[in-house]
């Protein structure tokens, strides 16, 4: 993934596209109560045991095709390594470190959000970690995927590319991209439902900003981004199914999607939400979701819709 340029829509492209795999996986809902207001104190520790493995003694070699398509390329090279919830594929060990931190953290900071159990979450994501522009370039021809891709998840698992032409991905895309692969170990294979092009994206989106605010202790705001192009109106979010094609609308989606995860996270308790996207993934449109579980805080939808029009944070 490219730098994110901050209120740039261009900037929205790339990140528009990577999760487009985790939005069309089965995800099922959470049994788990959600989380309450605050995070709980305990944070994962800050310096993430990473223990390196020969291949044959890793926990889970299930890797998938993609996995087995990394693996390949230059497959002498490749060193293995596992956290409490991650087995990461690398080159070296400094990009492996610095990465199993944040994506040990991302894990907690979605999960408690979400409400979600240890034992929603217990198998383990495998990360593969490239450093290099020439193999990332050889990766993604061998795949059925836009040829800039610079980071993306795919259904449980997270592909990086860590140092690109324009710069080392910044935390932001990681988070990002970390919810989309947490999202699938918790929401796995068991609900009818699929999460909508705009929540997925949005809720990414909206926790990119929020875990690295967290990690480093600062207002979620100072790492939010201005939203000058969350134009789209809800019907037509709502309705979206595909990435548009052209990078302008590509950037309208991002932040409109993103603008309505934040407004219902942000305006209302947050233990409320894990139970609207219950809700969604029942089946529900937006507006039943909304009266079901809003449905005090606004006597019907069209104060609603209102309110969010005039939402600019």
């Amino acid at each position: 993934m490219s730098r994110l340029l901050k209120n740039n829509p261009l900037s929205f492209l790339l990140l528009g596209l990577i999760g487009l795999h985790c939005a069309c996986a089965q995800l099922p809902s959470p049994s788990a109560p959600a989380a309450s207001q605050p995070l709980p104190i305990q944070e994962p520790p800050r310096d993430i045991p990473l223990i390196e493995k020969k291949w044959g003694d890793l926990s889970d070699k299930e890797i998938g095709n993609y996995g087995t398509i990394a693996l390949e390329i230059r497959p002498d090279r490749w060193k293995h390594a596992e956290t409490d919830n991650f087995i990461l594929h690398f080159r070296r060990f400094t990009e492996a470190r610095k990465v199993a931190r944040e994506v040990e953290y991302d894990l907690w900071f979605v999960a408690t959000t979400l409400g979600a159990s240890r034992d929603q979450y217990a198998r383990k994501s495998h990360v593969f970690i490239f450093e290099d522009q020439t193999e990332w370039n050889l990766f993604i021809s061998k795949l059925e995927v836009p040829v800039w891709f610079q980071s993306f998840a795919h259904s449980e698992g997270l592909f990086l590319n860590v140092r690109q032409q324009n710069g080392i991905m910044d935390s932001h895309v990681l988070a990002h991209e970390t919810t989309h692969a947490v999202v699938s170990r918790i929401y796995r294979m068991k609900h009818p439902g699929h999460w909508p092009l705009w929540l997925n994206e949005g809720f990414a989106e909206q926790m990119g900003s929020a875990s690295v605010a967290a990690r480093n202790h600062i207002p979620t705001a100072t790492q939010e981004r201005e939203l000058q192009h969350a134009t789209i109106p809800l019907d037509a979010l709502v309705k979206t199914t595909q990435y548009p094609e052209n990078p302008m609308k590509v950037g309208e989606f991002y932040q409109s999607s993103e603008k309505l995860v934040r407004f219902l996270m942000t305006k209302s308790p947050r233990e409320r939400f894990p139970k609207f996207i219950d809700a969604i993934l029942d089946g529900k449109t937006l507006k039943e979701a909304v009266a079901e579980i809003y449905g005090d805080q606004y006597k019907d939808f069209d104060t609603f819709e209102k309110k969010y029009q005039l939402f600019t944070k």
